[in-house]
Parts: C-alpha cells; structure tokens; sequence
C-alpha cells in the first residue's frame, strides 16, 4: 500500500485517543472485575485465547455510525488511530490480562498469610495492613499503595518499550515483506473498506454477503446471552451441557467416545472456524491432521501401558490433571514437546530463515549500510532502527533493574526475558497467522527457569519464589493470563491496518506509546478503587484470582511437575528439531503441505482444553470448498464477508451483553 502524504493527527482526534484512554483504562478493571462471565462479555477482547478483539472493532463501528449520522466522511486515518487505540487498551479491559486476570490480585491474596507474605515483596504487593481490606472492601490508603501502584507502573512502561521496539523492528518483515493476514484485523479493514463505499443505502453499502453473515451471528449469539442472563431461557444450542465459557464440550467418562484416550474436548463455536476461515490452507490442514496423528499416538501408548486410568477423566482433565494427563504424563510430556519445544524450534528456525533481515536492521542501527541503502530500508518506520535498537535496551535495563529489586538472582532475570522474548514472538507469529494464540494457558516454560533457578531450594528465598510466579505472565501467558507483552501484537495488527489502508504506520506508533505508558497506571488506579470499594469477593469476575499465588507458582512442592516430572529435557529436544525440520522442509519445498505451525496448534495445552481442531478442521472444509467451487473470486467476494459478517455479529451482541451484565450488577434484575 502507498502511503498518505498527510501523517498529522488532528487535535479533535487526539481528544478522542484522550478520553477513550482514560475512559476505558481507568474503568476497564471495574467494567471486567463486575461481569459473571468476561471469558465473553468483557469490553476488550472475548472468546478466550482466540482473542477476538473487541474494543477496537467498536471504536471503529460507532466511529461510522457518528460520520452517516453526521454526514460527514470519516477517512483512514482516524479508523486506524482509533483501532491503535483501543489495541493499546486490551489487556486492560479483558478478563484475564492485567490487572484482574494476571497474579496481581492472587499477590494481594498472599499478603494475608504469614507463610507466603515472607516471599512477597512489597513491590508486588501492598502491606498486610492495606490488603486486610481487600475481600470486603474499605477505605483506600494510597500512600500504602504508593510502591506496588508504582512498580507494577514502572514494569509495564519496561514491557511496552522492549514490545512496541520489537514490533516496529519486525515491521517491514512482516507486513511489507511476508504479508501475513492477521485474520482479526481484516474483520476491521473490509468493514473500513464498507464504510468508505459511496454507496448511499446501508445494504448496498456493506453488501448482501456481509449483511446475511451479521445476521447469522446474530441469531447464533442472541441465544446464548439470553440463556445466560435468564435461567429460564431454552438452551437451543446445549451450552448448559458439559460445555465451557469458550464453547468446548468435554468428553464424560460415559461418553462413547471416552476409549479414544486422545480425544477430550470439540469445539462447537463457530466464531472460531469464522476465523480461521480466513487463515491460510497449509495451516488449518496441518492443525487437523497432526491432531489426528496427535490422537492415534496417544491410542498406541495408551495400548503400551501409558496414560493408565485417562479414560476415567473428563475433558479438561485429561489435558491437565494429575501424573498420566497429556500435559506431563509419559512418554510424550506435550506441554514439554509441544508448547516449550516446538515453540523453541519455530522461534530459532525463524531467526535462521530471515537472519538477512535481523542482520540489515543491526547493521542500519549501527551505521555499517550506506547512507541510500539505510533511507530504503527507514523509510516507512516511525523511528531508525539506531533510536528503535536503543528504546528495545532501554527497556530491557528497566526491567533488569526492576527484576532484581525482587532479590531474583541476575541468570534467572536474564533467562526470564530471554525466555519470553520466545513466547512472545512465536505467540504473537501464531495468532497474525490464524488469530489464536499458541502456546498458551499452561506451565510448559518452566524448565529453563528452574534449570537456573534450582530445582528445588534448600532454603525458599524471596527470589525464587518471585522469580517462578513472574515466569507465568513474562513466559507462559506474554499475551493473555498476564499480557505484558500485547503491546508487540497490538503494534503489529495496527501496522497491519495502516498498510491494508494507506496509513503511515508513524500514525501508529504516534498513538500507541502514549497509550501503552498511561494505560497501566489507569488501570492499576482503576482495580485498586474496585477491590477496595466493592471487595474482591464481592466482585465476579475479580474474585476468581482471590486465591494463592504461592501456593500456585510459587511453591517448590506446586511446582515439581512443571513443566513436567524430570527428565523433560529428551522431550524438549525432540519437538524444537521436528519443528527445526518441519520449518525447513515449508520453507524449502513449495508443494510440502506441512506447517509446524499446525502441529502447535495441535498439541498445544489449551488448545486441546478449547478443542479447536473441530473448528480448524470445518474452516478448512469451507474454504476448500470455496475455492473449488468458485476460486479465488469467491473467496474474496463472498466467503469472505460472510465470515467477517458471522464476527461481527456475535460481537457486537457480546459487547451489549457486557453491558447489560454490567448494569446488573448495580442494578439487579
């Protein structure tokens, strides 16, 4: 795409980046914290690890609906600001990201044991005397929160400088070079692409295929909140029925199907194979196949004597329950595998495969390109790749210093931001590919960690147990269960929005810096005043994280099993070379159908406990379909404003259930 001559932000518009900032980051916490159901009716983003994102798709809905009703043109420039925006707002108003959803409130929780509150730093938590008020609510003593508030503060700003560097740096790879979709961000394009039609009729103006595809989310979506809020309400489609939050049905230990020992849950949400539908074919075909080899491996080692007594477990708890589950049970250890070691493998063979490109900004950075070859390469980034180098350090030795102010010992600081560096990239990769974030939701990086931590202390220090429970947020969960590095994924989907529309992506960077530094101190200030006006306990979704962090990540004893019991190395090894290998054969041969990509999303913890290969599987159906019926041509002109019809639909009526959830909560009904 070309870029717009014009790149200034209007003052109107940074109002409005303004007041939705405040607005949404100081009142996202207490909107999430009051819901009964944020898996799917929190403001920022539902539908668990498929993270469909939507905040910014609303900004940019009612931002239409002001320009028809006003007569006015909206053009690119504001959509993309405002999409930025409310990426940059995400975490901070969903369900399981900071603050409500990551360790902060379980910290909160430890204070209150003598035991655990010796291992807490005051940093990551407030004096016993401030949080002995927390489940029921009191007054608020903000000098006593002063250095937690300023921390966490402190520690999000380092996560948003090394992220937002990281993206931009890897920008001109992936948007201008590989073109990767970003399936959540082409809902937003083509429905920006609508908007901008001359067409005077609504109808006419988004098209007969995109209308039916909203109205079939709709009819989909309108049931299930309507069954939710009222009991009596008939549950058309039996989500009452063995079914959770993210639209998974377990399999029961009377099920028929419960001696396929590998099969535990399927995922009947269509909002998923809306989605992937949008993926790229080699991708969704590896996800199902490799769950079924996934599937008839685990049938062969059941047959051998492994995985004894699984077929008494249901759903969920075949994938993480107990000594035999796939997670850690022998001989395949999938967390090790799968989620640590096909990460790891992806994560080097793509620094192999486009090492020219790292070299070349490394050697822009330090001045070793000539002066035409450097401009070329600079020329659509907001900052060079010297001042882009130097923010990514910066942050980096923030973080350091802020690590070790928790008495973690420097190895472990700098394996803990190595490590997430990994997740974070294959992670953020994964969902611009598919719109689903793999690997995710479990404990599958704990190895390195404690390979540098010591397996087992004699002595239990403050920095050990510091540094296994911020190893949850900074390497197992970078992007949701703690979500300090979305940042990376929210630059990266809005350079994709600025590139699908002709906007400068300095736009971008423009708005998403300020956003991502005032953000986390709204936030903070936000659940603070909820937990202590309300009471966690009092409050939904909030108490839900009103339990242990010690006794969760922090304790030697919780911890022994993860990433699995010892030995877990010989698994790791093996999944990083078979991704190593099957990165280089898709990358090698044109005509080999097998991405490692899939084979993650097969295996991966919690998308076997999401039962996404259903989906993969009816998005790959319909989309082969679709092209071998009609083609290309199709594709583009039907299948796919369908799809992004069938999106848009069911989150829009998740976000007026939100809403309506919320209002409940003060006034019952």
């Amino acid at each position: 795409m070309s870029e717009k001559a014009i790149e200034k932000i209007n003052w109107p518009i940074w109002i409005a980046v303004g007041l939705i900032t405040v607005i949404f980051g100081l009142l996202g916490p207490v909107w999430v914290s009051v819901l009964p159901n944020a898996t799917w009716y929190a403001p920022g983003r539902v539908a668990c690890k498929l993270i469909a994102t939507v905040l910014p798709l609303i900004l940019v809905l009612v931002t239409a609906v002001i320009g028809r009703f006003s007569r006015k043109t909206i053009n690119p420039l504001t959509y993309v600001v405002l999409y930025a925006t409310g990426m940059g707002l995400i975490i901070y108003t969903s369900s399981d990201s900071f603050p409500i959803g990551s360790p902060f409130p379980n910290l909160c929780y430890d204070r209150l044991d003598s035991e655990a509150s010796q291992y807490i730093p005051l940093f990551l938590a407030p004096p016993q005397d401030v949080a002995s008020v927390l489940a029921t609510g009191g007054p608020i003593n903000w000098s006593g929160w002063s250095l937690t508030i300023m921390w966490w503060w402190l520690f999000l700003i380092g996560y948003a400088l090394t992220t937002l560097s990281a993206g931009t740096i890897f920008k001109n790879q992936w948007i201008s070079i590989e073109r990767v979709p970003f399936p959540h961000t082409i809902v937003v394009s083509t429905l920006i692409d609508k908007f901008k039609s001359p067409e005077r009729s609504l109808a006419r103006k988004i098209g007969l295929p995109l209308l039916i595809g909203f109205i079939l989310g709709v009819v989909f979506q309108l049931p299930l909140f309507l069954a939710y809020l009222y009991p009596w309400f008939p549950d058309i489609y039996g989500f009452r029925v063995n079914t959770c939050t993210h639209g998974a049905q377990w399999i029961t230990p009377d099920s028929p199907l419960a001696s396929i020992v590998g099969f535990a849950q399927f995922n009947k949400d269509p909002l998923l194979a809306a989605i992937f539908y949008l993926a790229p074919l080699d991708v969704l075909f590896s996800g199902w196949f490799f769950y079924l080899i996934f599937v008839i491996l685990m049938q062969i080692a059941y047959t051998m004597g492994y995985y004894t007594g699984i077929e008494g477990l249901s759903g969920c708890g075949r994938v993480w329950c107990g000594t035999i589950s796939y997670r850690v049970g022998e001989p395949f250890k999938w967390d090790v595998f799968g989620s640590a070691g096909l990460t790891t493998g992806l994560f080097i063979m793509y620094m192999y495969l486009n090492r020219s490109y790292i070299i070349n900004t490394l050697k822009a950075a330090f001045g070793r390109l000539p002066e035409s070859a450097r401009g070329d390469l600079e020329k659509d980034l907001p900052l060079s790749y010297r001042k882009l180098y130097l923010m990514f350090l910066a942050g980096v030795v923030l973080l350091i210093i802020l690590l070790s102010l928790l008495e973690i010992p420097l190895p472990a600081v700098i394996t803990l931001l190595v490590c997430s560096c990994i997740t974070t990239f294959i992670a953020s990769r994964n969902y611009s590919l598919v719109g689903f974030v793999v690997p995710a939701g479990s404990y599958f990086y704990y190895g390195p960690i404690k390979a540098v931590l010591g397996e087992s202390p004699a002595v239990l220090t403050r920095g050990w147990v510091s540094g296994a429970v911020m190893t949850y947020g900074m390497v197992n969960e970078p992007i949701t269960g703690g979500g300090y590095a979305f940042p990376f994924v929210a630059s990266l989907a809005s350079y994709r929005l600025a590139d699908y529309q002709g906007v400068s992506s300095r736009i971008v960077f423009k708005v998403l810096l300020p956003v991502s530094i005032i953000a986390p101190l709204l936030a903070l200030i936000g659940a603070v005043w909820s937990f202590h006006t309300f009471g966690v306990t009092r409050l939904p979704t909030a108490s839900g994280s009103w339990w242990s962090a010690y006794n969760w990540l922090g304790n030697p004893t919780a911890l022994a099993r993860r990433p699995a019991y010892p030995p877990w190395w010989p698994q790791m090894l093996a999944g990083i070379i078979v991704a190593m290998l099957l990165s280089y054969l898709h990358a090698r041969f044109l005509w080999f159908p097998l991405d490692p990509v899939g084979f993650l999303l097969a295996v991966d913890g919690h998308a076997l406990v999401e039962g996404i290969w259903t989906m993969l599987l009816a998005a790959w159906i319909f989309k082969m379909i679709t092209l071998r019926i009609g083609g290309s041509k199709l594709y583009e002109e039907k299948g796919i404003p369908v799809a992004i019809g069938f999106a848009v639909g069911m989150l829009i009526v998740a976000f007026i259930g939100g809403i309506v959830l919320a209002v409940r909560f003060f006034v019952p009904f």
